[in-house]
């Protein structure tokens, strides 16, 4: 499912998505050519809370939590320097 089917699909909600597709391009912008919209919400909280739940039971899922009034889901990628306890 392309961004501006779930748009269309799920106006002017919050969504959690997973990444079918993806990739990075070379400005460090996530790049989603397919996506599956797993549930939608009213509320970014609701949305936050059934992200944590099932990103807890499978950490190597790529989720999101994105509004659909965005034109486009810009995700930039953040490298982590350093080390974390």
């Amino acid at each position: 499912m392309k961004w501006s089917e779930v748009q269309k699909a799920f106006p002017n909600r919050w969504v959690l998505i997973e990444a079918v597709k993806a990739h990075t391009s070379d400005r460090n912008e996530r790049i989603l050519e397919d996506v599956a919209a797993l549930k939608s919400f009213s509320d970014s909280p609701g949305a936050m809370k059934a992200y944590q739940e099932l990103h807890r039971e499978n950490p190597a899922r790529e989720l999101y939590v994105l509004h659909t009034n965005r034109s486009n889901p810009q995700i930039i990628e953040k490298k982590w320097v350093g080390l974390r306890r």
